[in-house]
């Protein structure tokens, strides 16, 4: 991601919105003018966002905008107000803003809205590394079975698993590749907009909606939406997006016709949807349309033969975007990684393993360069061992992860050293260390 564009004539506020934005790692320029801002624009990348207020001194924020948009630029713009009608967010939003943020929200509700900007950009610009741990294979494998069909599919799993990627490589491998692919965080729907942001309004449809909008249901005609969260949506959306589903046609807000859209729906969520049915949160029908195939996503701790190599993916880009050349992880380091319980995920290890390369000075990561977001606990997760033929399979990996170090292999494996010295011998393992 690159720089935060700060518009805004409070100075007092602006230098609050900066400060924010740095100490969260973020680049920021800012100006207090329209006049400011074109100047900006003029030398905008494309991987900067613009944060505008909506009434300057010297004009209009979403003039601004619209200026923005005519010299061909499709920049994330968001608008921030104190006057959080929403009639002004429709007028935003129907200019090409990504949202808008009350002033008075702007620290609880900016940075969740920059971090979909910043994974829509990772999912095109960041190289994926493909796992190999057995649970992984047999995920592509059912990937590869669901994909060329129409199924609904829903993908459960912790945060930080890689469901959208999940999501994205069975829109790549289906019959509607050549369509669109549209992702949408539902957490980041409101409840007075989300209806209006999946099927579009017609002019005239409520107070502010002075032009008809076009959905992200109409967007995704014959290809994929992403619903992330999706436990989060209101349940008049849910309503409507049943229907849209079974008939393939939906009405827009404010109209009185009927459009029809070919979509395919990948939803995802951490959520216990159990739970939200039980307690009326989501409705059971749509749960069972939109779950006609069902993926689950296991947490890293329990494919710890993917953490070293996914720290090692990580850790090449890290060089590359850093401009370093760190070579690998020393002893103590890997250790310290596989025993790790990864709360967090591979989301978590890419920021470990980023941070890592960032302040290492010498060609290896040590120990004490990790910063995990909580202590390690090796007792909680292991490996599981099912049938011989995989436990020898994840043994031999485990053997060659660690350099043939017996005690780190069993200690990714979740298992005592004399547990694998006896499954060494039981299938016949010679690995020289």
């Amino acid at each position: 991601m690159g720089r935060i564009i700060v518009v805004e004539d409070n100075l007092t506020f602006s230098g609050y919105v900066c400060r924010l934005l740095k100490s969260n790692g973020f680049q920021t320029v800012s100006t207090s003018t329209c006049n400011g801002a074109r100047k900006l624009f003029t030398k905008i990348c494309e991987d900067d966002i613009v944060l505008a207020d909506l009434r300057l001194n010297d004009g209009d924020g979403i003039l601004l905008l619209e200026e923005l948009r005519k010299q061909g630029k499709r920049n994330p713009y968001i608008i921030m107000t104190d006057y959080d009608e929403v009639p002004t967010a429709v007028r935003s939003m129907k200019s090409g803003a990504e949202d808008y943020i009350p002033k008075k929200l702007i620290e609880d509700n900016l940075f969740p809205l920059l971090k979909t900007l910043q994974k829509r950009t990772e999912r095109h610009d960041t190289p994926i590394y493909e796992r190999q741990s057995v649970a992984f294979r047999e995920i592509d494998r059912k990937i590869r079975l669901v994909a060329p069909t129409n199924m609904s599919v829903l993908v459960l799993g912790e945060n930080g698993t890689g469901k959208e990627h999940v999501a994205e490589k069975i829109h790549t491998m289906s019959k509607r590749s050549g369509k669109l692919f549209v992702a949408v965080d539902c957490g980041l729907l409101s409840k007075e907009l989300a209806a209006s942001a999946l099927f579009g309004h017609e002019k005239g449809a409520f107070t502010g909606a002075d032009t008809k909008r076009k959905g992200y249901w109409e967007e995704a005609d014959g290809g994929t939406l992403f619903l992330d969260e999706i436990g989060n949506l209101p349940p008049e959306v849910q309503q409507m997006m049943l229907r849209a589903l079974e008939s393939k046609r939906y009405r827009p807000i404010g109209g009185n016709k009927e459009k029809t859209a070919d979509v395919r729906i990948i939803a995802a969520t951490n959520e216990d949807m159990q739970s939200a049915i039980a307690e009326k949160r989501f409705r059971h029908d749509l749960f069972h349309r939109i779950k006609e195939y069902t993926l689950n996503i296991p947490p890293l701790r329990e494919c710890r033969e993917d953490i070293m190599p996914l720290a090692e993916f990580f850790l090449n880009l890290a060089n590359k975007e850093f401009g370093k050349q760190v070579k690998g992880f020393d002893t103590e380091a890997r250790k310290r990684m596989l025993v790790h319980t990864w709360s967090g995920n591979v989301r978590e290890l890419k920021g470990t393993v980023r941070s890592a390369v960032l302040f290492t000075e010498g060609d290896m990561i040590t120990a004490d360069k990790l910063e995990f977001e909580e202590t390690p606990l090796p007792g909680e997760a292991s490996l599981s061992l099912k049938s011989e033929e995989a436990e020898k399979k994840q043994i031999l990996r485990a053997l060659e992860q660690a350099n043939g170090n017996r005690s780190l292999a069993a200690e990714q494996l979740g298992i005592g050293r004399t547990t694998l010295y006896g499954k060494m011998k039981q299938y016949g393992i010679k690995y020289k260390e």
